[in-house]
């Protein structure tokens, strides 16, 4: 019996042992993730944007975003854009057509009866999300049998959050009816579990975009805010706990005056630049004669 009792008490410091043993090792980790964090940090000049962009159709949002490099950096920095709004290539054509540093993905999965499949739409997204990861942490992506150099990538533009919010809908209503007909997705009465799901559905490619080591541009359309049946003001439209996690956020809107008009640009919030809160930039003119573009410098610069 006293045998026996050693014996336990033997193997019960065995595992009290390992135990501290895995804590101290788990906390080495965690105090080697921190400073190399620190490091990182202190090596970057400035901190990535986390920019959103909101606006009515037409006013400027994506060729903004896209206008995001210097003279000096287009010759070597990329730019991918995951194109959920399906309204990049347009802008791309008209006047970034021949820089090839540029990669617009549509993620937009559909199925036969010309339906989206929604679960392997946010799939695609997700493997775009990691060909960008793979491209800034090796500098190269795999072609094929070709290998192309990413010498540098400037940022992710994730155009279309409002499309990616509908997305996350349909994902939750189609988990609510069990594989039935998706045209009966739509008419599903949502509950609390369901908006839940939606949410951190969202959230993961939200946060997996945030993640990568280059600034990030999120563009989403306005919609409308009711009091009953009565329109009383216009916000962005994206998961409404989105613009808490932007560092920057950029609200285009367009003037027009007889046949003149412009695209202006508001700074609505800037965690790292104070100054520029509340700024109104010129992004666009035209005075019925002549096109200028002005986009918003203190973008490109990184001063925003």
């Amino acid at each position: 019996m006293g045998i026996g009792n050693r014996k336990g008490n033997a193997a019960g410091t065995v595992l009290k042992t390992a135990k501290e043993e895995d804590g101290l090792t788990a906390f080495k980790a965690a105090k080697l993730r921190a400073m190399n964090q620190r490091k990182e940090l202190l090596e970057q000049e400035t901190a990535f944007m986390i920019c959103g962009i909101s606006g009515n159709p037409g006013t400027g949002k994506t060729g903004l975003a896209l206008d995001c490099r210097t003279e000096e950096e287009k010759k070597t920095h990329w730019l991918f854009i995951l194109d959920f709004d399906e309204g990049a290539e347009p802008t791309w054509r008209q006047h970034w057509g021949n820089d090839e540093k540029i990669v617009i993905f549509n993620p937009h999965i559909y199925k036969e009866d010309m339906t989206v499949d929604y679960l392997a739409t946010a799939d695609m997204a997700r493997y775009f999300m990691a060909m960008v990861k793979e491209a800034i942490e090796t500098g190269q992506i795999e072609d094929g049998e070709e290998i192309v150099k990413i010498d540098a990538v400037k940022a992710i533009i994730f155009d279309g959050l409002d499309s990616w919010l509908d997305t996350t809908n349909m994902i939750a209503r189609l988990n609510h009816i069990k594989g039935k007909d998706p045209r009966a997705a739509d008419k599903v009465k949502m509950v609390p579990t369901q908006w839940y799901a939606r949410t951190e559905e969202y959230k993961r490619l939200f946060k997996a975009a945030c993640q990568l080591r280059c600034h990030k541009f999120f563009i989403t359309h306005m919609k409308e805010v009711h009091d009953g049946f009565e329109i009383v003001g216009l916000k962005p439209d994206w998961e409404k706990s989105t613009t808490a996690k932007l560092y920057q956020h950029i609200e285009c809107k367009m003037e027009e005056r007889g046949k003149t008009f412009k695209l202006t640009g508001h700074v609505r919030k800037s965690k790292t630049n104070s100054n520029n809160v509340g700024q109104s930039f010129t992004i666009m003119e035209n005075d019925g004669k002549k096109i200028v573009w002005n986009g918003i410098p203190e973008i490109s610069e990184g001063t925003l």
